[in-house]
């Protein structure tokens, strides 16, 4: 890993990083606290621990945390399917709000997949949270409703995202300087 380090550089201090999160939060409780029931939070797997475990604390509505796992790259590639790996149950879906956490938003295609599934899961609503949205200067298929920071066109990797499976647990975001 420290080769990969001596090669990249910090785009975002974990205290930058926490302070977004904050921001996001703030946001989510805005949005929810309305609603006056149960929020399912589901923080996309493996990338998204660290952004949930944050969030999490800071959110003052009532919730449940499930889980989901699905991805669509395999040595770091994309594919063109979303592979599930775990689904949550159906009752923690069916006529409830969902609170879908991501690390990144891409391409967008993973969380709009996975949005469209739990509405077709029967979700009363579903809202999407992202820490970092990745600046592709195009048009993507799904927009967050709650943004933590915006990363430019980089590979990026550190707090939560990985780098070829490596270095999720870095406190930082860091951006790998390709020569």
């Amino acid at each position: 890993m420290n080769e990969i380090l001596k090669k990249s550089s910090i785009l975002f201090k974990n205290d930058e990083i926490i302070s977004a999160i904050s921001s996001v939060a703030k946001s989510c409780n805005e949005h929810f606290h309305q609603l006056e029931k149960k929020v399912t939070v589901l923080p996309v797997m493996k990338g998204a621990i660290p952004f949930a475990g944050q969030l999490i604390t800071r959110l003052n509505f009532e919730l449940i945390i499930e889980y989901i796992h699905a991805s669509r790259y395999q040595q770091n590639i994309g594919t063109p399917n979303l592979q599930y790996i775990y689904e949550p149950p159906v009752k923690t879906i069916i006529n409830k709000d969902i609170l879908l956490l991501d690390d990144i938003l891409d391409e967008g295609i993973t969380l709009l997949n996975l949005k469209n599934k739990l509405i077709d899961l029967g979700a009363n609503s579903v809202m999407t949270a992202v820490l970092f949205d990745k600046n592709l200067q195009k048009n993507k298929p799904l927009e967050a409703d709650f943004v933590g920071l915006e990363v430019p066109n980089k590979y990026v990797f550190g707090f939560g995202l990985d780098f070829k499976g490596r270095g999720r647990n870095l406190p930082h975001l860091y951006s790998y300087n390709e020569k």
